[in-house]
């Protein structure tokens, strides 16, 4: 279990979610984005919970924008608890100007 601590809060989060780099190297202010994304992606709703909790909202809506790659589940979700369109999302964005070829 990986615990990060800002100010008062607590945010314990499951090691699995960060398979690939070095739990010891998170840090609650300079790993933000990372945090975000995983939760977003692969935490339950639990640890999504926490992290509206540990981060404050305006802070999280200024984050979620700039993640460059989301699940459309995961889009549709944070964009309708933020309130936020789906248009002003990077990652919707990408994905608009990447046009998927048909092949038969």
């Amino acid at each position: 279990m990986i615990e990060l601590k800002n100010n008062n809060e607590k945010l314990k989060l499951r090691d699995s979610l960060f398979w690939d780099i070095d739990p010891k190297k998170l840090n609650a202010h300079s790993s933000i984005m990372l945090i975000v994304e995983r939760v977003l992606t692969r935490g339950n709703m639990l640890e999504f919970k926490q992290l509206i909790k540990f981060y404050p909202v305006h802070e999280l809506s200024q984050i979620v924008l700039k993640i460059g790659y989301m699940d459309a589940r995961s889009l549709n979700f944070i964009s309708g608890y933020l309130n936020i369109p789906k248009e002003n999302f990077l990652c919707y964005r990408k994905k608009l100007s990447n046009p998927v070829h048909c092949n038969f």
